[in-house]
């Protein structure tokens, strides 16, 4: 459980020694993610109903999912900053900090989820999928809101881990409650036949043993950290009774500085999801809705590593910034595009080839229109991998350098062009759902250049040098 000071080695061997049990971790989150459409799929025998249920209500958890890592982005950028700068008794103090704002965020969304959960579902024309489509879609995400609290400490807990160099304890966690979902999902839905309760239920229940896990680990981690050198110490404040205080208000304020612009970014964008969802649930088809789910997250496994990657980029570029080696940063930068890229000719390749029977493993028994659907999804948007791995490793960096309003463009351009494309092919042009699936890489393509730019542009220089 050691922490890791990545300002020192090589940078590309430092850099991917880090990232890939991330990369591995982020496989299992995906995979934990998939686990709950897969069993309803082929264990719930009622003709698709289920999983089109699982699907339905997959937009909305996003949304709670990215608000959580929203946070862990904020507190991990703020974390790796004083980290790397060597001032262990402020890191402490932050990560404490971390802790105590994310519990009294979860609480309050838990709250807000709670009352909204049926009425947004309502909006993004779920009833049109029929009666038992809608109220299974229902009872799964409200059981899975009560376990907000549980999701959002465990994404900022794993967060802190990387802002510290330390990659590998959240992956194990993660092993160790996919694996225990899996097995619960599949006892409450085959054995005790709770259909799709069964499957939030048994998410509520791994997340709650990992998240509770990950925090003893962490403040035992913590504690171990050595106390300042001379040469980092900083004197105490004017008025701070304490060497290590439990909650600072102006690192308090640089966390959410950090925070908001990535909760902006990454709730929008899930949001934006949202949006499509309910375009396409608006086509009263459920098979439809089956099938974009299941491909999307298909899609979303290659997408997640590029992500991985890239907090992996910001996490390298904050710490070595902190250490005052830019060079090291943009070392770091080239050498993570060029695996990036590597990476997405080799899953273009690989989606292509087998697109059918990647769709085809959410379904127990043949349905040539889901398959049909689905696969036609991945066809499209594979080959604009490249495109959106560029996108992200530069988002990374420019993140990690604290250009959040750069990283905040970047990502709201692909968002808005690519929720209005979609609605502007069916709504205005009255063409079919396929079109919404050229709407994807359209915006990737108007993203990457805008985060290309805004590197080019070297404004993150200025960003880079402010003072946490």
């Amino acid at each position: 459980m050691a922490t890791k000071d990545m300002s020192v080695g090589k940078p590309i061997k430092v850099l991917y020694a880090f990232a890939l049990p991330m990369i591995i971790s982020v496989l299992f989150q995906q995979f934990y993610n998939i686990a709950d459409s897969l069993i309803a799929g082929n264990f719930i025998n009622d003709d698709g109903i289920a999983l089109a249920a699982v699907n339905a209500a997959y937009p909305v958890t996003v949304v709670f999912i990215a608000i959580g890592n929203g946070f862990g982005v904020g507190g991990s950028v703020a974390i790796s900053r004083i980290f790397g700068a060597k001032q262990y008794c402020r890191t402490k103090t932050a990560t404490l900090t971390a802790l105590i704002n994310i519990f009294v965020f979860a609480l309050i969304f838990t709250v807000v989820g709670v009352f909204t959960c049926k009425p947004l579902l309502s909006a993004m024309n779920s009833q049109d999928l029929g009666e038992d489509v809608f109220t299974q879609s229902v009872d799964y995400l409200s059981i899975y809101i009560y376990g907000l609290t549980f999701l959002f400490i465990y994404n900022v807990v794993s967060s802190i881990f990387q802002a510290l160099g330390n990659s590998k304890t959240p992956l194990f966690l993660l092993i160790f409650s996919t694996i225990l979902n899996v097995i619960v999902d599949i006892v409450f839905v085959k054995y005790c036949n709770m259909g799709v309760k069964g499957l939030a239920w048994g998410t509520f229940l791994a997340q709650g043993i990992a998240s509770v896990l990950s925090l003893i680990l962490l403040l035992v981690n913590i504690a171990k950290l050595p106390k300042d050198s001379p040469e980092t110490q900083r004197p105490l404040r004017k008025n701070s009774w304490k060497e290590n205080p439990v909650f600072s208000l102006s690192i308090w304020s640089s966390i959410m500085l950090m925070s908001l612009p990535s909760i902006l970014q990454n709730s929008t964008v899930s949001i934006g999801q949202l949006f499509m969802q309910s375009l396409i649930n608006s086509f009263g088809n459920a098979n439809l809705v089956a099938a974009y789910g299941s491909a999307f997250k298909i899609n979303y496994i290659i997408i997640s590593i590029f992500l991985t990657i890239s907090n992996a980029m910001a996490t390298f570029t904050s710490q070595n910034i902190g250490a005052n080696h830019l060079d090291r940063a943009k070392e770091g930068l080239k050498g993570g595009l060029i695996s990036m890229i590597a990476i997405a000719v080799v899953s273009t390749t690989v989606y292509l080839i087998f697109a059918k029977g990647l769709v085809g493993v959410f379904i127990k028994e043949q349905n040539d229109e889901i398959i049909s659907i689905g696969s036609q999804f991945l066809y499209i948007l594979a080959p604009f991998y490249i495109v959106v791995c560029i996108k992200i490793i530069f988002d990374g960096f420019i993140r990690g350098a604290g250009d959040m309003a750069g990283f905040t463009s970047a990502t709201m351009t692909d968002l808005l062009i690519r929720v209005g494309l979609s609605y502007i092919f069916v709504k205005a042009c009255h063409l079919s759902y396929v079109s919404i699936w050229w709407s994807w890489p359209i915006g990737w393509l108007l993203g990457a250049t805008v985060s290309v730019l805004f590197y080019l542009s070297k404004r993150w220089k200025k960003t880079s040098l402010r003072k946490l």
